[in-house]
């Protein structure tokens, strides 16, 4: 199995909207994208997230999922809305023992 998590500092700029499209750009994923196993988007509550608010964490039957996942038309898409709002991001990709 392999991991993916996407850790994220958001600017002041998101808003409720921003919330909603991207948990359908989530759902479009978790759609389109063959391999995906787990896909979710949600807040950090954790009191030492050193201002990373939101993370997206994802697991894939394997590294090539994954990497097909990184060009798919719905991870692009995601990507390129989400960009203008992010400031930072912290990025962990590893393989699962199993």
């Amino acid at each position: 199995m392999f991991q993916h998590l996407v850790m994220m500092k958001l600017n002041d700029r998101v808003d409720a909207h921003f919330f909603s499209r991207v948990q359908q750009y989530v759902q479009r994923v978790k759609n389109e994208c063959d391999g995906v196993l787990l896909y979710h988007f949600g807040e950090n509550i954790a009191d030492r997230s050193q201002g990373f608010t939101h993370a997206t964490s994802s697991s894939f039957i394997d590294s090539e999922a994954h990497d097909r996942y990184q060009v798919s038309p719905a991870h692009v898409a995601m990507k390129a809305f989400m960009t203008e709002y992010i400031e930072q991001v912290v990025v962990y990709d590893g393989v699962v023992a199993e």
